[in-house]
């Protein structure tokens, strides 16, 4: 895959030829007429940008033909223009409002291509680097009720998250809501909780979206974009102080090295926080050492360092290279890393307590390093991703109940082997604006991975251990391609299709198969090595009416899919070792529009999402899990997102999702071991895990300028979660919770200064619950209220 990337860099360069036209123009302030510098200015679908100057005029060269250009400053809304250049020179002057009077024009990659989200036929929630600012959202847990019909959960650390959007969730390494960062798929839960920092923008695409981002996408897709460095130079510090002992630092830096050719960017966080649990090493049967050094001990801190590193150049107008490195360390000697609370009522009563014998450690390190290729022809755009991670992770004295730790062959607590990703796309885009527009292109992914669940030593007694070992070697390749033309001056259709096929591999050991003793590791019985191929059709289909240039109908069709794998322990003989992969279906009607001179946008959708051959951990024997697909399941739904500036400074946001769930022909087997009874249990008609009834956000903010330089910002916020059960015997309920929210301080030039807090009202609820409650209601408690402050300055 290294080969194939720089191959098609170098195909990209021999297509670099370039004729000449230029736009001109200048861009000035509506209400005052004067002009307004550094504005950045993007041709949409191409690699042609530049900055305003001084006096907010711009230079553009490029070739003749029909283009979309995004111009964008801070302190006005964004706007899309569009022009035709059939001349050698062509004058485009632009007017551009205030932001506290009119909202921004909004431009997504949902299809793979820049388009104004109105013309995009999918649910998308659309999160400016200003609006996460503004709530404060530093990870994806701060996503949820913001996009509606979405919520967060995890097991003690970021990077064991359950993401679910529409009720669609799973709790395994290969998620049911995909994330990209950067145009790089996370494809294991492992590679998430990256912190957010100089974000450009989020998009969250709700339902299947299998035929563009392929496996795991069958919720919907997490994209997130960070900032790029431009012609501008720039930066920014920001200092964050709280209470739970949180410390938060992060700085950037983006500069051209040759202006319009090479640019180079840098930013990175460094975050503490204290946890919010105290331990109590009552009951546990903890030994007089433990208690006495893990009583009274704060359970849930971690530390994060995480950078950013960026180098674009552009050999020739036509050609956009770009390197980035992102890397992360999250560690912790008092982690919260699949630890809980024994039950629901009892951690409700009090939430701030747990009780474990020990109190654990752990280090995980992820490296995400990707080279971007893209040549814009006249009619079309090539793209190249190619993509490499590593993640290597530790933990130690994990009280699961019992003690765990990670161990592949020489030492308790070790390292494991580092998961690879190599990856690679390969697409072929339109980029004019014409009747037909087409996506096609190639994928395929190599991962070699160390499960922590499956990878780990299991305390017998002291200096005596059950070991577990799990090696994964998974391939997989993509063909996919997506038509849309323009059948008339308002009625488009879409239609797409994807093929993915995957080998799935698995190394590992069953449970007494290989022991830990007095430091010697004993394999009594070879490991056992199993595979399996798998391969899924992603269809799309979509037709879109145009009311006007600001509004837009359409009702849609997707698919999506998670292949199916290899369980990692070994099963009895009457088990399957492998599992096959599941599908959603996915109906949708929606309706995008943008009013009153885009001072108020309405978003709005109904949904209904078939979800078929669920895969599910089940016990199968003592200490073996088996995943199984084990039946069905049904959500529908309607979502709606409102923004509105009714008067100047004054912003109101808004989204309502409703869900309702249900899982159909599903019942879960299970065999008593002592007697090899096998009982049954219906869960069809329950409804789906971790799926509220509803979530609700509002959020006001308000901006009033004391003088030019100084205004002062009010923000007031409340999420509404409705009543969800997080097992799927639907006897661990959460009942529904109100979250209040609040940001007040002051702005001046280039620096603010702002207090904010989340959870006002103290509300104590659950932030992870048992998926199975036969095994027990184990849960995890929510952080309580936090307040702070944030110090930022650019420059």
């Amino acid at each position: 895959m290294k080969f194939l990337s720089w191959a098609v860099v170098c195909l990209f360069i021999s297509f670099s030829g370039y004729s000449q036209n230029t736009i001109n123009g200048q861009i000035t302030d509506k209400a005052t007429n004067q002009s307004i510098a550094y504005t950045t200015v993007s041709v949409l679908n191409s690699s042609v940008g530049t900055n305003a100057d001084s006096d907010g005029r711009f230079s553009l060269t490029i070739a003749k033909g029909s283009y979309q250009i995004i111009f964008s400053a801070v302190g006005y809304a964004s706007k899309v223009e569009s022009v035709t250049v059939s001349a050698a020179a062509t004058e485009l002057n632009i007017v551009l409002e205030d932001a506290t009077q009119t909202l921004n024009e909004v431009v997504v990659t949902a299809n793979k291509r820049e388009e104004d989200i109105i013309k995009v036929a999918t649910s998308i929630t659309y999160l400016s680097a200003k609006k996460l600012e503004d709530t404060r959202t530093w990870g994806l847990g701060g996503l949820t009720a913001l996009v509606p019909n979405y919520t967060y959960q995890e097991l003690g650390v970021p990077f064991q998250q359950v993401q679910s959007i529409r009720g669609i969730q799973i709790f395994s390494e290969n998620p049911a809501v995909s994330t990209y960062i950067d145009d790089v798929n996370n494809i294991d839960i492992l590679a998430n909780g990256f912190a957010f920092t100089d974000i450009e923008r989020i998009e969250v695409l709700r339902g299947p979206q299998g035929t563009l981002f392929g496996r795991n996408a069958m919720g919907g897709v997490v994209n997130i974009i960070t900032k790029k460095p431009t012609n501008k130079t720039g930066g920014f510090a920001e200092v964050s102080a709280g209470n739970l002992g949180l410390q938060r630092y992060s700085a950037g830096f983006k500069t051209p090295i040759i202006k319009d050719k090479l640019f180079f960017g840098l930013n990175g966080l460094y975050q503490n926080q204290d946890g919010y649990w105290k331990n109590d090493t009552s009951g546990t049967g903890a030994t007089p050492t433990e208690g006495a050094k893990y009583k009274g001990k704060l359970v849930g801190g971690e530390k994060n360092l995480y950078g950013n590193l960026f180098l674009k150049w552009l050999p020739t107008q036509r050609l956009s290279l770009t390197l980035n490195l992102k890397g992360q360390k999250d560690w912790s000697n008092n982690t919260g890393f699949f630890v809980s609370q024994a039950d629901r009522d009892l951690a409700l009563a009090n939430p701030d307590k747990i009780n474990l014998a020990r109190v654990g450690e752990h280090e995980r390190n992820i490296l995400n390093s990707s080279l971007v290729a893209k040549y814009f022809g006249n009619k079309f755009a090539l793209t190249s991703i190619s993509s490499y991670q590593t993640i290597d992770l530790s933990f130690k004295d994990i009280d699961f109940p019992g003690f765990y730790h990670s161990f592949y062959k020489s030492a308790i607590g070790e390292k494991l082997p580092p998961q690879q990703v190599y990856s690679q796309e390969i697409r072929i885009n339109s980029n004019s604006e014409r009747k037909l527009q087409y996506t096609a292109g190639f994928y395929g992914f190599s991962q070699v991975g160390y499960e922590p669940s499956t990878n780990l030593a299991f305390e017998l007694a002291p200096n005596t251990y059950s070991i577990f070992r799990n090696k994964s070697n998974n391939f997989g390749l993509a063909g996919f391609g997506e038509l849309s033309y323009q059948i008339t001056k308002n009625f488009k259709g879409t239609a797409g299709l994807r093929y993915d096929y995957e080998k799935r591999e698995a190394t590992f050991n069953g449970f007494g198969d290989a022991s830990f003793v007095g430091g010697v590791f004993t394999q009594t019985v070879p490991d056992t090595t199993v595979s399996g191929n798998y391969s899924a059709l992603s269809p799309k289909v979509a037709l879109s009416y145009a009311v006007n240039s600001h509004s837009n109908i359409y009702i849609s069709y997707t698919r999506g899919f998670r292949a199916g794998g290899v369980n990692a322990q070994k099963v009895p003989v009457n088990v399957r070792q492998t599992y096959d992969p599941e599908y959603s279906n996915n109906y949708e009607v929606g309706y995008k529009t943008f009013l009153a001179s885009n001072k108020l946008s309405i978003g709005a959708s109904a949904f209904l999402i078939q979800w078929q051959d669920l895969q599910f951990f089940n016990l199968v024997a003592p200490f073996t899990y088996a995943r199984e697909n084990v039946g069905d399941a049904q959500s529908m739904g309607l979502e709606l997102e409102v923004s509105a500036i009714p008067v100047k400074g004054l912003q109101l946001d808004g989204s309502l999702g409703l869900n309702q769930t249900e899982y159909k022909r599903f019942n879960l087997k299970r065999v008593n071991f002592g007697t090899g009874v096998e009982s049954s249990t219906a869960i069809g008609g329950n409804s789906l895990s971790n799926a509220p009834s509803h979530t609700i956000f509002f959020g006001a903010q308000y901006e009033y300028a004391i003088s030019k330089k100084l205004k002062a910002v009010v923000r007031g916020e409340i999420r509404n979660i409705g009543s969800y059960y997080t097992d799927i015997q639907n006897k661990i309920e959460q009942p529904s919770y109100t979250l209040f929210n609040s940001r007040v301080g002051l702005a001046y030039g280039n620096y603010s200064l702002f207090f904010w807090g989340q959870n006002l009202n103290n509300e104590r609820y659950l932030a992870f619950g048992n998926p199975d409650s036969s095994f027990g209601k184990n849960v995890r408690t929510a952080a309580p209220r936090t307040m702070g402050v944030t110090l930022n300055v650019t420059f």
